[in-house]
């Protein structure tokens, strides 16, 4: 049965957990009204605690307002929560110099994080389909892309998880006829003037005309490249989780990225550009191949002081041991505290990742001492809950785990963590202090020992592929 088969790919995966909560985004189209009526199939078997959530665009007018409230009569039929949101699209993408796609999108996102922050839900599920990986391949391909571009959508980004990446629009809609059931079809979506229209309505059929197996081709292509991303990853780590960020720049900026010379060099082309793309991403510029190919020309033969213009704004330059990315520095960005109560859960932070997820015995190590400093262990039954995670604050201490009470600022300079980064290392406490800071330092709270049953694994990622 097509809900055997997705609840599989998602266990697979990890991308749902038997008894968590998941925000469902429901457009009121085939795909989106099937993977709500699928997951909520699995709520006897799999206990999950399914929330629908709707984002009224008011793109279409009274359209619009005809979807909302299918998808409220949906929820309702199914006994499901329904949340519902709207915005002005068109003053928010004035307002931000953004397409009308853009502005969408955008204004959809902040909407859905925000509904899984009040539902505690422990993820966002968007029905993104094979059809979708091959479209999304395509159009990267054809505005020029790198190995990320390629390696299309991810079955999870931070808390969003895609679980019908393995299913097509045509099963979908041909289980949906089978069961009777009716959805709504967007309008806007036949409009070729949208980029992404014009590659689904014309040019995929044109291909399939040619190659029937384009789509499945192109999601396969997707995977190779998303493990080989994976690998380019943990080899580019010393890099990327290196960056330092300045907060004085040049005189001309605002502020800087700092880059040690040393280890971009020893990186050969693919993994150097890699590494750039990764860069130019924190700094707010594109990785286009014209920026990388410079970029990587002037650190690899350029002479002390050679700059490459990113932007209007952005500017990489070549120093005698580092590299410099000029007018890219964001350090008075803060992120709001984030509460976890329920687990499994995934907390973005800046362009890094936590997870938090209960384990049992058997999960667990045969020996903690070989996990790595990303990686954390706790009696779940010791924990005051609700957990947070959040910035540094001044006078900030914690007895660490061989039961030293020690200031947070002094353990971030005994590890020689750069000031104006410390922002941006998230700070994980429970309801009595400060558990873990990633990388750097735990408490001696939720110690397992041999009689500990219940865990908790705390993950911090160095990357959102």
């Amino acid at each position: 049965m097509l809900q055997d088969d997705v609840w599989s790919y998602c266990s697979s995966l990890e991308l749902l957990a038997p008894g968590s909560r998941v925000v469902v985004a429901v457009s009121g189209g085939s795909d989106s009204v099937a993977l709500l009526r699928l997951l909520c199939s699995l709520r006897g078997t799999r206990h999950l605690d399914v929330v629908c959530a709707h984002f009224n665009h008011h793109l279409r007018g009274a359209e619009s307002d005809v979807d909302e409230a299918f998808v409220r009569e949906l929820a309702g039929s199914l006994d499901v929560r329904c949340e519902t949101g709207s915005g002005d699209v068109g003053d928010y993408a004035v307002e931000r110099h953004l397409s009308r796609e853009e502005a969408a999108r955008e204004l959809r996102l902040r909407f859905l994080r925000a509904t899984a922050l009040t539902t505690g839900a422990a993820c966002i599920a968007t029905a993104h389909t094979r059809d979708d990986q091959a479209e999304t391949v395509l159009f990267r391909l054809l505005k020029g892309t790198g190995l990320r571009g390629m390696a299309g959508i991810a079955p999870r980004t931070g808390m969003f998880v895609h679980p019908l990446l393995a299913v097509s629009k045509e099963q979908l809609q041909n289980w949906l006829r089978a069961q009777g059931f009716a959805w709504r079809e967007d309008s806007s979506n036949l409009d070729a003037r949208y980029e992404r229209n014009f590659i689904r309505t014309s040019v995929i059929p044109l291909i399939e005309s040619r190659f029937p197996s384009a789509k499945t081709a192109a999601a396969r292509t997707a995977n190779i490249a998303r493990a080989a991303c994976e690998l380019f990853e943990k080899q580019t780590e010393r890099v990327t989780d290196n960056i330092e960020i300045l907060e004085a720049g040049d005189g001309r900026h605002p502020g800087a990225l700092r880059l040690a010379k040393a280890a971009l060099v020893s990186l050969p082309d693919p993994l150097l550009q890699y590494a750039l793309e990764e860069v130019f991403a924190t700094s707010g510029v594109g990785p286009s191949f014209e920026r990388l190919t410079r970029s990587t020309q002037a650190i690899r033969n350029g002479r002390t002081g050679m700059r490459v213009t990113l932007d209007d704004r952005v500017t990489l330059e070549v120093g005698y041991q580092h590299v410099y990315v000029y007018g890219a520095a964001f350090t008075g960005r803060v992120l709001e505290p984030q509460e976890i109560g329920t687990f499994p859960t995934t907390v973005d932070w800046f362009r890094r990742r936590l997870t938090f997820e209960e384990k049992v015995l058997g999960d667990l190590p045969s020996d903690l001492r070989d996990i790595g400093p990303k990686e954390a262990w706790f009696d779940l039954d010791a924990m005051q809950l609700p957990l947070s995670v959040r910035h540094a604050r001044p006078g900030d201490c914690m007895t660490t785990f061989g039961g030293h009470r020690r200031k947070l600022q002094d353990l971030y300079v005994d590890a020689k963590v750069d000031r104006v980064l410390r922002a941006r290392r998230p700070v994980v406490c429970d309801a009595d202090g400060i558990i873990w800071v990633p990388a750097l330092a735990r408490s001696g709270t939720g110690v397992v020992t041999a009689e500990s049953r219940r865990f908790l694994r705390i993950v911090y990622y160095g990357s959102q592929c």
